[in-house]
């Protein structure tokens, strides 16, 4: 028995790879598809309220579709947006914003400011994270499957990252160590490029001359790093060094360490936040998932002190390295956890004017109900994740902080995620 087939008009994108249309009063998401597409749709599962389905025949094209640049689509999971107009991404972005603030937060009418789109369209990735399969073959995963699909080129790649997936084949085939994703990343400041491998497995003892060797034929590959469970092994220097946009600050990052992938929209970010948070030089400023400082510098630069928590070890030590280097003496950073790391402060009676938080897309529920005790007057929340946002602030409100302006800022191009920064203040 053939599956069931329905036509339908394409309404929205939603906050996931596909977009959707309605039949018989169902909502059904169908993948590579865009707003005003009328399209004929085969339902692979069916529930109750919603369905799911895939595109078989596309009907009558809508004007925002595109022909994506890139020979990989609709294969390659990493770009599920590429047939859509950029300026329709960004509405889709900014509604997906405002229906989470609506649905979960409880905020009738969001005090969303208009998106700030990504400098950069295509080319704006300063590193990539690749699978790889036998260390001859490395590209990302197969839409909706776990199917590698290989590489030469990536249309959202940086040139010089893209230009060296033929030197990090090179470098994996030339290794007796089993690598199962390789990371490329370019040193902004110094234009090389970097090649870090994962691998489940041990060191092999004869790749440590095979990368000393290939470093020195190399002359593009600044740095190599291998690392697994409980190991990890460098050749030359493979810290990723950026500049922040603001007050001629810099940032250096060792391998493993969180980065955003758009340096300029991350300049973007940053100039934001600066002007929602509105630091004032009297004011004590708490961080939570500082990271090496990306945030925490330009912040301290305008705060009487900034106190950061961060629980991983490496970032930490970069964070340190990197305020040193700004001479930024009004900065104190703490390892741990941030629920541990906020009671430590909790403890000794610390407290702040501003509290910034900058989670990791789980969101801050660890943390959310004991920053109030805190005594900000204002909370800022930079967001990668508008569900768990909207959880946090609707938290957030329960103690007494308004949500005083959301702004949107596209950071990944082609993909249905979105950076949020949102002010609340206390009333």
């Amino acid at each position: 028995m053939s599956a069931p087939t329905v036509n339908l008009t394409i309404d929205s994108l939603s906050y996931g790879p596909a977009g959707v249309g309605r039949a018989e009063g169902k909502v059904v998401f169908v993948p590579s598809t865009v707003p005003g597409d009328e399209v004929e749709v085969v339902l692979d599962e069916e529930k109750k309220t919603y369905a799911t389905g895939h595109l078989v025949a596309l009907q009558r094209p809508s004007p925002q579709r595109r022909h994506p640049p890139c020979p990989y689509v609709p294969r390659c999971g990493g770009c599920p947006w590429q047939q859509v107009a950029y300026t329709e991404q960004l509405r889709a972005k900014e509604s997906a914003v405002r229906e989470h603030l609506r649905r979960i937060a409880g905020i009738a009418d969001p005090p969303l400011l208009p998106i700030i789109a990504s400098p950069q369209e295509w080319g704006y990735r300063h590193r990539i994270r690749l699978h790889v399969q036998d260390n001859t073959q490395l590209g990302f995963s197969q839409a909706r499957s776990h199917e590698l699909v290989e590489i030469d080129s990536c249309s959202i790649a940086a040139a010089s990252v893209a230009a060296g997936l033929s030197v990090a084949r090179a470098w994996l085939s030339a290794l007796h160590t089993p690598v199962r994703h390789v990371e490329l990343l370019t040193n902004e400041l110094t234009g090389g490029l970097i090649l870090v491998g994962e691998s489940e497995d041990v060191l092999y003892k004869e790749d440590t001359s095979v990368c000393a060797d290939f470093l020195q034929a190399s002359p593009s590959v600044t740095g190599l790093a291998l690392c697994g469970r409980g190991w990890r092994k460098m050749w030359g220097d493979p810290t990723v060094s950026f500049t922040l946009g603001v007050d001629e600050l810099t940032l250096a990052v060792s391998p493993g360490v969180f980065t955003q992938v758009n340096l300029a929209g991350n300049r973007r970010l940053i100039a934001a936040l600066l002007r929602l948070s509105d630091i004032q030089k009297e004011q004590r400023v708490i961080e939570l998932y500082c990271g090496a400082g990306n945030l925490s510098l330009p912040l301290a630069s305008r705060a009487r002190t900034l106190i950061a928590i961060e629980q991983n070890r490496s970032a930490v030590a970069d964070a340190h390295a990197n305020a040193a280097r700004a001479r930024l003496t009004n900065m104190r950073f703490i390892c741990a956890s941030a629920r541990a790391g906020l009671r430590h402060l909790l403890r000794a009676h610390t407290r702040a004017e501003v509290v910034v938080l900058d989670p990791p897309r789980s969101g801050a529920a660890e943390v959310i109900e004991e920053v109030p005790r805190l005594g900000a007057q204002k909370v800022v929340y930079v967001s990668c994740d508008p569900a768990t946002l909207a959880r946090d602030l609707r938290r957030l409100q329960m103690h007494g902080y308004r949500t005083q302006v959301l702004q949107p800022l596209d950071l990944f191009p082609h993909s249905y995620h979105v950076e949020t920064i949102a002010v609340s203040v206390l009333t």
